[in-house]
Formats: C-alpha cells, structure tokens, sequence
C-alpha cells in the first residue's frame, strides 16, 4: 500500500530531474555555441596569441608542462612571430644558433575551417624565415584552448597545447 503512494512521488521526482538535466544540456550547449561563435571571429580577424602551456615532442619522447614561461605563437594580421621551446630531431643544423622555434614573418597559404558538428575552428598556414619553412596548423576549441602543430623542412614535427586570446591590433 504504502509503495503504491509512493510510485507517483518517484515518477514526479524522475520528471523533475530529467527536465533540470535538459536544462543543463541546453545552456551547455548555448555556452558551446557562443564559444563557437567567438573563435570564428578571433580566427577571422586575424589578431590572436597562442599561449604555449604543454609540449608535446613526439617520437616517444615526454610531454612537458612549460606553463609560467611565456612561449607564444602571435598572429597580427599577417604578420607572425613565434618564441617556443623544442624538444625533438633536428635534421639539418640551425646556423643561427637558436635551439626553439623562433620565428618572425608573412603568414602565407592562410585557409580557415569551420567544423560546425565539432564546434572547432582550425586554422592552416605557412611562415618562411631566414633559417627554415614553418607549417602551422591551430586547432581552437569553443573555449580557447587549442593544439597548436608546428611541421619544419629542418626538424621534427611537435605539438603544443595552450589557451588562444584575441588581442588588439599594433598601433602604427
């Protein structure tokens, strides 16, 4: 007797919950969307800053937190320029006698991809400097927080991960 009073107040509870769990699905999915939405454009605009906070060298060798360094990728219209660490094979020698990814130059070959069903952004370029021949590939989440992989014609392929951030353009 007393489960047969019972049954109602479950099912009233069971209701209750399913309809605060779609509550939170869709205000998760509004934030995803806005996330979405706000990366588009800082990829678009061509002004953001990628943060480097975790290296990821390849070839089984171990990732590295290098969070509290300020190691950047800059992207200002067309102008880019670089400062990471790297951890990996250098095929050819560099002359110039900087051991991490340092570059300054004209980004080229720019194509941008929006993946609506993944809310990610990726974002495809090349940069040539004295020393060597970068390809750049950036992968932004809704969020900011992206992968960034750097391929070389003089060494290793190596992945960082960090947070990207609009920023302002250069006043010149």
């Amino acid at each position: 007797m007393i489960l047969m009073c019972m049954i109602p107040v479950i099912m009233s509870a069971c209701t209750s919950l399913e309809a605060k769990i779609e509550e939170i699905r869709k205000k998760r999915e509004q934030k995803i969307e806005e996330g979405y939405e706000k990366m588009k454009e800082m990829a678009f605009s061509g002004l953001y800053e990628f943060m480097a906070t975790h290296i990821y060298p390849g070839g089984g060798l171990p990732s590295r937190n290098i969070t509290g360094n300020r190691y950047y990728l800059i992207v200002d219209a067309y102008d880019v320029k670089a400062d990471l660490p790297f951890i990996g094979t250098q095929y050819v020698p560099d002359r110039s006698g900087r051991s991490g990814v340092n570059f300054e130059g004209q980004m080229k070959d720019l194509m941008i991809e929006e993946s609506d069903s993944r809310h990610r952004v990726l974002v495809r370029f090349s940069v040539d400097d004295e020393s060597d021949n970068y390809l750049i590939t950036l992968d932004i989440s809704p969020g900011g927080d992206a992968n960034l992989t750097i391929s070389s014609s003089k060494r290793s392929t190596i992945t960082y991960v960090g947070k990207v951030t609009p920023i302002t353009p250069d006043e010149e």
